[in-house]
């Protein structure tokens, strides 16, 4: 148990990201991540290494994202599927690959920040909930929501160099 607790608090918000590429509504987003979680509860316990948890989290994302296309008549081409790749895609590949990077390490740095200040900052800026909704559910002033989203805020700036 305490093995898929870390597992999943090292690559919840990677997986969510990745799935967030390919999938575009929420409910449906929130969804597959459960379904893989569910998965790599089943198949992690038997004393796979970090990497290959990792293979499994991912090889696991990739077909519960085919199955959510399949359900719906889509079809879904995972990107290292392609067959040509130009100097175009190849640009586009290395960005991806760099968002990617600093996906991870803002997933890092949020780890850092408190969870109420964390929640809020992925409600409003991922989820895109209005501070207002935010306040709302959580009983608390629209003021002090913005308080909590913009103390993350200037946290990540921060700590990375990109912003």
């Amino acid at each position: 148990m305490d093995s898929f607790k870390e597992i999943y608090s090292a690559y919840k918000h990677r997986v969510y990201f990745f799935v967030a590429k390919y999938v575009p509504d929420e409910e449906d987003i929130e969804e597959i991540v459960q379904d893989i979680f569910m998965h790599v509860w089943k198949y992690a316990s038997q004393n796979n290494s970090g990497s290959q948890n990792e293979a499994l989290i991912f090889k696991a994302a990739k077909q519960e994202i085919s199955h959510f296309y399949r359900k719906r008549k889509m079809i879904f081409v995972p990107l290292e599927d392609s067959q040509e790749i130009d100097a175009e895609e190849n640009s586009d590949i290395e960005k991806k690959l760099l968002q990617e990077d600093q996906l991870k390490k803002i997933e890092v740095l949020l780890e850092q920040v408190p969870e109420r200040s964390r929640e809020f900052f992925i409600k409003n800026k991922i989820q895109n909930l209005s501070l207002f909704t935010i306040a709302q559910e959580n009983d608390i002033s629209k003021t002090a929501v913005e308080k909590h989203v913009n103390k993350v805020l200037k946290f990540l700036k921060t700590n990375l160099n990109f912003f």
